[in-house]
């Protein structure tokens, strides 16, 4: 009951400090951790993608938009096909109605041609011509007396080529002269003088008798003209058998064709006015449950979908926040944090001797990260020479224990890395080592010790050696762990620094020194974990040195598939 309460007031009083942090750090530490484990984001956001595209199409209107698109329109249209037909049908008998009424009109005017009567002779053609310039000059001069009834219109009309030679058109033309020659002497008064005006009546009249003269001549030389034109020399004998074709059947018909086209069109017209009409009543039904196109509803279900995941994540990170950065692992634990660890490519100046070339892939003794780590321990290095490493992840506990090794190993001490976790074998996993008994056959006195070491190279000369866990089908019992502890002090005693890889049960109760570093993965390790993890260990009498704190990716290994147990399945096993 007290390490109980021991382990909650710790939790208690570092969970307090870390709430005390500013929230707007707090909140970036959480979405740092969202973006930084892209992997589960993807695979809630391509979840959330798929379940809001389902949405669209699955909730009532998108049902309603995508029953739109499948089934055909429940708008009922006019077939124009028969229209169609119909008024091709009647243009083409317009056209042949055209056709032949062209044809009859051709017919009509060969047979006119035909029956026409043969030209006049040059001796009718040339008379025909004089004729008709003489009645054009007579017709001038009329003409201008009409419009200007003046003695000298009269005067010129009478003495024309047509009228000149005529007795009573040359009396009259005197008779008008000597009527202008007694006005003119009377001559134009103040007043109006009867005398004058009697006589401008008088040559009026004179005047018009001349005009009339003229037109009787006229109308004589236009009935001469006429006959000359209506005398030809006759046709061919056989004109008379000719018949006239009739364009009026074929005329009446073009006109009953096209108003059948008229019909027709008019028809069609009307019929596509309906369909237009149904297709705006369909349109407007369909514009409120159509769907948008399909690749603006994928592009934004995927913004929804990014967003959601998101914030599923941050409400998971919050729920349960992670270990984002150095700082707020030392702000939780009060601990330092000895070093920031992880993958990387080795430089290649440092691969230059194949000693190097034939080390491990995970264990990088040159990394300047671990290195530092081991100059913090060997400062205060523990009287016993035992330091144990425990973490959530076994393969990133032995993969940091092994390099710390490695790098005391290339300072010239005698090191021993001992993997007491039997259930994962994660040192030789990390080392690559083969399967071998190990540490469990030593307790199940099957080996000595020494016929369990393997040495394993860490740099020019320099070498370490290794105990790995070997596989046990049972747990340790309370004799086995005395057993364990025993033997590994013992080891401890014949060299310079013994590292120790184990879980975190392990670490409590089968702990062979006091000295513990814990280590913990970036966006992985839980807070409260962590914090569970510190105050347990110190209420079981540890002395935590520090926390070693895992950068990107988790390590993978070719001999071996990582395990990750988690802090709380060891502490359950452990009880």
């Amino acid at each position: 009951m007290r390490h109980t309460t021991g382990t909650h007031s710790r939790v208690t009083f570092t969970s307090r400090r870390f709430r005390a942090t500013p929230r707007a750090v707090w909140l970036g530490a959480r979405a740092n951790n969202v973006l930084r484990r892209r992997g589960r984001l993807f695979g809630w956001g391509g979840a959330a993608w798929l379940v809001v595209l389902l949405a669209y199409l699955l909730l009532p209107a998108g049902a309603r938009g995508v029953l739109d698109l499948v089934r055909p329109g429940r708008v009922e249209w006019r077939d124009t096909t028969i229209l169609l037909a119909r008024e091709r049908g009647a243009l083409a008998r317009a056209s042949a109605a055209d056709s032949a009424l062209r044809h009859v009109r051709l017919e009509r005017n060969a047979t006119l041609q035909a029956m026409a009567p043969r030209g006049l002779s040059k001796e009718q053609s040339a008379m025909r011509d004089s004729m008709a310039l003489a009645a054009g000059a007579l017709s001038a001069l009329v003409q201008r007396a009409t419009n200007a009834p003046l003695a000298e219109s009269f005067r010129a009309l009478g003495e024309s080529p047509s009228l000149k030679g005529d007795a009573a058109v040359r009396a009259l033309v005197d008779s008008l002269s000597d009527v202008e020659r007694e006005r003119d002497e009377l001559g134009g008064g103040a007043t109006v003088d009867p005398v004058f005006v009697a006589l401008t009546t008088q040559a009026i009249a004179f005047g018009r008798a001349i005009q009339s003269l003229a037109e009787v001549r006229l109308g004589a030389l236009e009935r001469e003209i006429s006959a000359v034109q209506a005398a030809p020399q006759p046709a061919a004998a056989d004109s008379a058998s000719l018949v006239l074709p009739d364009t009026t059947q074929a005329a009446d018909a073009l006109r009953r064709m096209v108003a059948q086209v008229a019909v027709a069109r008019q028809s069609m017209s009307v019929a596509r006015a309906a369909n237009q009409a149904a297709d705006s009543v369909n349109a407007g039904e369909r514009s409120r449950t159509q769907l948008a196109p399909l690749p603006l509803l994928m592009v934004s279900a995927a913004i929804i979908a990014a967003a959601l995941a998101f914030a599923l994540a941050l409400l998971e990170e919050m729920r349960s926040p992670r270990v984002a950065d150095a700082t707020e692992a030392e702000r939780l634990t009060l601990l330092r944090v000895l070093a920031v660890v992880g993958s990387r490519p080795v430089p290649a100046e440092r691969m230059r001797r194949a000693a190097d070339r034939t080390l491990p892939s995970l264990l990088d003794p040159t990394f300047d990260a671990y290195r530092i780590l081991a100059w913090h321990l060997a400062s205060q290095w523990p009287a016993d020479g035992v330091i144990t490493v425990t973490g959530d992840n076994a393969l990133v506990a032995a993969t940091i224990a092994a390099n710390l090794a490695a790098v005391l190993a290339n300072d010239a001490r005698i090191t021993l890395l001992v993997d007491a976790d039997f259930v994962s074998e994660p040192v030789r996993a990390a080392l690559e080592l083969p399967e071998s008994p190990g540490l469990a056959a030593v307790l199940d006195n099957r080996r000595k010790w020494s016929e369990s070491l393997i040495s394993v190279a860490v740099g020019r000369s320099r070498t370490m050696d290794v105990l790995p866990s070997g596989s046990r089908a049972k747990g340790l019992g309370p004799a086995e762990s005395e057993a364990l502890v025993g033997e590994i002090q013992r080891a401890a005693r014949r060299h310079d620094a013994t590292i120790v890889v184990t879980t975190l049960g392990g670490a409590k109760h089968t702990r062979a020194g006091d000295d513990v570093i814990v280590c913990a993965s970036q966006t992985r390790t839980r807070l409260a974990t962590l914090a569970r993890t510190v105050a347990s260990l110190a209420a079981n009498g540890a002395r935590v040195r520090g926390v070693v704190l895992w950068e990107g990716d988790l390590p993978i290994t070719q001999a071996a598939t990582p395990s990750r147990r988690s802090f709380d399945a060891d502490a359950s096993r452990a009880a």
